[in-house]
């Protein structure tokens, strides 16, 4: 599944020392959580791949989102940090 996928993969950038990777899986995870709770299932469970890659979708999206108002406000720092996300968040996609 997925989920456990991600759940390993947080493990796996730890012991890398990746702090880009450990980051975009943390917050994967994070959403991952506020969905479960969003539908009023407990935090422990998991969701389903299909559920997953939709909550990943709209994390793609938001991230896009971020790097035009990023990009509007100057900030090349932050959008390379967004984009290098992204790149991570849609490697999941294209399992």
């Amino acid at each position: 599944m997925l989920h456990e996928q991600v759940k390993n993969g947080v493990k796996e950038a730890m012991l890398a020392k990746d702090a880009g990777l450990l980051k975009a899986r943390r917050n994967i995870l994070a959403a991952f959580t506020n969905e479960l709770v969003a539908q009023k299932r407990k935090p422990i469970e998991s969701l389903s791949d299909e559920e997953a890659l939709k909550v990943i979708e709209r994390m793609v999206k938001k991230a896009k989102k971020a790097i035009e108002m990023f990009k509007q406000g100057g900030r090349a720092d932050l959008v390379a940090e967004e984009e290098a996300e992204i790149k991570i968040f849609e490697s999941y996609l294209s399992r």
